[in-house]
């Protein structure tokens, strides 16, 4: 038998045996977040943007077909989980939990919306009024940014008074900056004016202190959050395409889209806890290409992206297969390698 030292490998033997090496890491991360979501103490937090009548849902052949849904929808969904034995909490008891150890009850539920858009007020705050539910809505300040005025379908950003309307009726109110821009991408001064500024316009609208944030488009790095920190926020919600348990930072709290496109059953099975876990997986992979190529010119792309053929098509479960095909071929082009670098 030839001794271990004498062995000679090749440079394509070598590049075989470094790629199954980040193979058997990466399954082992897959691993991680797979038991991570099978936690007990799991809180399961729910990003909406906005709410729209049945027939304009209808009509949606682009991104709101994932990043609207139609009040009908919510209202199942809502009810869903009140008779599945979930229990609202406030954005207040995520944070006493996490930050506090304060007893949660049984499969908590946290509701948010990102943007502010004029649906909260006058479609999910009824629903949510009728059912006794709380919610929290991020607010972005400027009402002339672009998020209120681009794609296929827009809102215009709630006025003052139905922001205060909102906190009033059991919507919490809080920040999700001033323009709706990737703050990691900003200079340290610009983005903690964004924190700053957003929190001072939100506190007088509703004669309230604004203490939560919510990360624009999830642009964000370790010193987006310490910024967040320095802003005086108490607590920072992204949207990892995760769930909350309790080992989970409250400068980190991970939330997830409920898409428009699902039907009841659809809903349900997100909730599990290996559909999330998947989630997980394929929200990582959708940070790579803002990443590589930085807020403006993934922006442009992503929007023509979405207006493509191809934009109807970008939802969870169509994501899903499509990274479990190329997994699959990767794993067979590696398999018909290593038998060639192997023989």
């Amino acid at each position: 038998m030839m001794p271990f030292a004498a062995i000679h490998l090749g440079p394509l033997q070598i590049s075989v045996l470094a790629t199954w090496g980040l193979v058997i890491l990466v399954i082992g991360i897959i691993l991680r977040i797979f038991l991570q979501e099978r936690r007990k103490d799991r809180i399961l937090c729910l990003l909406y943007h906005r709410v729209v009548p049945a027939d304009v849902y209808a009509g949606f052949k682009e991104r709101e077909r994932i990043f609207s849904v139609s009040a009908e929808q919510f209202a199942a969904q809502l009810d869903w989980l009140k008779d599945n034995g979930h229990h609202f909490v406030t954005m207040d008891q995520v944070v006493a939990y996490l930050k506090e150890e304060t007893p949660l009850p049984d499969k908590p539920v946290f509701l948010s919306f990102d943007d502010g858009c004029e649906s909260v007020y006058s479609q999910a705050l009824p629903l949510l009024t009728q059912r006794n539910i709380p919610a929290t809505v991020f607010v972005t300040t400027d009402a002339d940014t672009w998020i209120f005025n681009s794609g296929e379908y827009h809102e215009r950003r709630m006025t003052e008074e139905e922001i205060k309307a909102c906190h009033e009726g059991g919507i919490q109110v809080h920040s999700h900056a001033v323009s709706h821009r990737g703050l990691n991408e900003m200079s340290p001064a610009d983005a903690l004016h964004e924190m700053v500024e957003s929190k001072r316009l939100l506190s007088e609208w509703i004669s309230d202190d604004v203490r939560y944030f919510s990360i624009p488009l999830n642009f964000y790095n370790s010193a987006t959050l310490k910024l967040c920190q320095e802003a005086g926020y108490d607590a920072v919600c992204v949207c990892d395409g995760a769930t909350t348990n309790g080992g989970t930072s409250a400068f980190r709290i991970r939330r997830f889209i409920v898409e428009g496109s699902w039907g009841i059953r659809q809903f349900e099975n997100s909730l599990q806890p290996r559909s999330v876990a998947q989630r997980r997986v394929i929200s990582f992979l959708k940070k790579v290409p803002p990443k590589l190529l930085g807020e403006k010119r993934w922006m442009p792309l992503r929007a023509r992206i979405f207006r493509s053929r191809l934009g109807p098509r970008l939802n969870f479960p169509n994501l899903r297969r499509a990274v479990l095909v190329a997994g699959f071929a990767v794993f067979c082009g590696l398999l018909a390698v290593t038998f060639v670098a192997f023989p």
